[in-house]
């Protein structure tokens, strides 16, 4: 009977060590976790003005191709021919 309880005692002990090193570990990967998800929104907001500047770009390089574009009409001929 007291080798029973006395594996019973050590299965509580070692029970009782696993948990503890398992919440210390969990505290740690939580850490962890939000050490990573910082990155990931700096990066993130890196990612967005980058796209911003992008279409900034792309809006500008479009209106400067329209604006040519209307120039180049501008000099064409009407197209209305003078002969009768």
């Amino acid at each position: 009977m007291w080798e029973k309880l006395f594996d019973l005692m050590a299965k509580v002990f070692t029970l009782t060590a696993n948990v503890e090193r398992h919440e210390k570990e969990i505290e740690t990967l939580k850490r962890d976790n939000k050490e990573l998800m910082e990155i990931i929104n700096q990066h993130s907001a890196k990612i967005d003005v980058l796209v911003y500047a992008v279409q900034s770009e792309s809006d500008k390089t479009k209106i400067w191709v329209e604006k040519e574009l209307a120039k180049f009409e501008r000099r064409l001929p009407s197209g209305k021919s003078d002969k009768r």
